[in-house]
């Protein structure tokens, strides 16, 4: 997906990426926890029903434990027709419970890629979940709770 230049939307981007990367420590008195990609098999092109997607994952979790919290950016795959999400989130619970949960949730739908969150890695998870935000109507950042 070739995407038009803007300086000023990149400065913005980078702005909400080191909001997000302190979010957590601000707001929670803890680090972020697990990192999150998923991807559908099929393509969503629309944001709303990639939302209706997540939004029962985010209800199996809560289900689970009821402090999760986070934030979705949908991004567009390639060659600009389908969706698949980044997420960034806190949790209790422990890798193995929740990894269980995402791919037990999301495996009819298509792939999940889970990791635990590591603030000084060599990659910016972060950077990287909001590097195209706002760049398409579908590029688009959501608060992953049951609003």
């Amino acid at each position: 997906m070739i995407y038009t230049q803007s300086i000023e939307r990149d400065n913005r981007n980078s702005q909400q990426s080191r909001w997000m990367k302190e979010y957590s420590l601000t707001e929670k008195g803890k680090d972020w926890d697990y990192c999150v990609g998923l991807s559908y098999r099929s393509r969503v092109r629309e944001t709303h029903i990639g939302k209706r997607n997540w939004d029962k994952l985010y209800n199996e979790l809560y289900n689970l434990d009821n402090s999760v919290y986070g934030f979705v950016v949908d991004e567009l795959d390639d060659i600009g027709i389908g969706i698949h999400h980044h997420l960034i989130i806190g949790s209790e619970l422990d890798f193995d419970l929740f990894s269980k949960t995402v791919e037990s949730n999301w495996k009819n739908k298509g792939l999940s890629d889970i990791r635990r969150y590591e603030r000084r890695s060599g990659w910016d998870i972060l950077n990287y979940m909001t590097k195209h935000l706002n760049k398409t109507n579908r590029n688009v950042l959501s608060v992953f709770n049951s609003l």
